[in-house]
């Protein structure tokens, strides 16, 4: 029975967490898939402890053994295609020189053809060294499962760092973000409020304009009622002045008079 296997993106996340589907690896070599029943038969619940432990030594012999360690080293590809659940594991096969040299090849090719960036950070070719990481794996674990288990416990820290570098610079990126929109809402307000003041500076401006042009205008009337009051004052003066005058001579003349009046009784007694 042959058919197209589907694909599925791998990434840090799905690995990590886990997801429905198992991601495919381009590298590892996997047994034909067989077809399951249930997800939970397809799902391996078999530790690595539990699987040394019921060894009579501390070596694996037979292939039942060493495939569920495999199991729980390389977790099988579990897929659902066509309405039914295909189960896919990781092979027992030990890879020969030859194995190593396509498998190089492969690598190779696919950085290339995928257009892998050869230096920097690069999501590609971490997808793809990953994938061929558990390759080596599958193949130490072959010979020996405990290696085989210690490579995974560095692939898993490798991960668990990555993660942390990762979720570190995701937090970054986010805080730059809101600090960058928190600097633009800033400057939309402030730019707002300059305008605001610029209104209120015109405005002040056009009304202190305003009250020189009457201080100015007031100036001018008050200094012209001014000159009319010192006019009228300086005509009233000199009318009093004439009228003193003429008083005063009213005044020697009735003295005059008084004076020949009192001369002439005199004469007038004397004789």
């Amino acid at each position: 029975m042959t058919f197209e296997e589907p694909k599925f993106e791998s990434s840090l996340t799905s690995t990590i967490l886990g997801s429905v589907e198992t991601p495919s690896n381009i590298f590892l070599h996997v047994n034909p898939a067989e077809e399951t029943s249930s997800k939970q038969e397809a799902e391996t619940n078999i530790t690595f402890e539990s699987i040394v432990e019921s060894t009579e030594d501390d070596h694996v012999e037979s292939e039942h053994q060493l495939q569920l360690i495999l199991d729980c080293i390389l977790p099988p590809r579990v897929y659902e295609q066509n309405g039914k659940l295909w189960r896919q594991q990781a092979s027992l096969h030990p890879a020969t020189r030859l194995d190593m040299i396509n498998l190089e090849e492969k690598l190779e090719s696919e950085l290339k053809d995928r257009g892998a960036k050869p230096f920097g950070i690069c999501p590609i070719r971490r997808d793809l060294y990953a994938q061929f990481f558990d390759e080596l794996i599958r193949q130490v674990s072959v010979s020996c499962a405990e290696r085989g288990l210690l490579l995974v416990r560095v692939r898993d820290e490798i991960r668990m760092t990555f993660a942390a570098y990762q979720n570190v610079l995701e937090s970054a990126i986010a805080y730059g973000v809101r600090k960058a929109l928190f600097i633009e809402n800033e400057q939309t307000r402030a730019t707002t409020e300059w305008k605001v003041q610029k209104e209120k500076n015109k405005e002040l401006l056009l009304k202190i304009a305003q009250l020189e042009k009457k201080l100015a205008t007031d100036k001018i009337v008050s200094e012209e009622e001014l000159e009319i009051v010192e006019q009228r004052m300086k005509d009233t003066n000199e009318r009093l002045v004439e009228a003193n005058r003429i008083l005063k001579n009213q005044l020697q003349s009735i003295l005059q008079m008084d004076d020949m009046s009192h001369v002439k009784v005199g004469d007038t007694v004397a004789q």
